[in-house]
């Protein structure tokens, strides 16, 4: 995959608890619709030491190991790549566009078989327009609220 990947980053509250997502810009170079219409999401559910609903501290670097090896797995053999990682309230979730779903979970095994089994559950839904996507995508153009606050003062002066 594209080494020079863009990555947005935000924060947002979900039923008061702390929101935190990260996103591709673009998806890869040569990366298209009809190629990957699978969306997978892969959910590690956590008990947050405190009330902001993050991990623990060893639990998120597990949760970096885990994305680490995925990534290698999955995108340098062009079987799925990532998109979005949100957490928020003792759920961490990765998705991701998938070519083929048979051959994604074999390339996890292979990637996971010999390790401490991590905490996580999979699913595939088809998304062949890639509208979870496009939701992400959408925050890329918005103001955040501080620039729309700026935006309005200046306008005052």
């Amino acid at each position: 995959m594209d080494e020079f990947d863009s990555w947005a980053a935000g924060t947002g509250e979900v039923d008061g608890k702390l929101l935190i997502f990260r996103f591709r810009v673009q998806p890869p170079a040569d990366a298209d619709q009809a190629t990957f219409p699978h969306l997978m999401a892969v959910s590690w559910e956590y008990e947050s030491p405190n009330d902001s609903g993050m991990p623990a501290e060893e639990v998120a670097e597990r949760m970096v190991e885990l994305e680490e090896l995925l990534v290698e797995a999955l995108e340098n053999s062009w079987a799925a790549f990532l998109f979005v990682v949100t957490t928020c309230d003792g759920v961490r979730d990765w998705q991701w566009y998938a070519k083929d779903p048979d051959e994604v979970m074999r390339l996890v095994n292979v990637a996971l078989g010999e390790l401490e089994p991590f905490p996580i559950d999979f699913g595939f839904m088809d998304d062949p327009e890639w509208a979870e996507y496009a939701r992400f995508q959408a925050l890329e153009g918005a103001p955040d609220e501080d620039e729309d606050e700026e935006d309005e003062e200046d306008e005052e002066d």
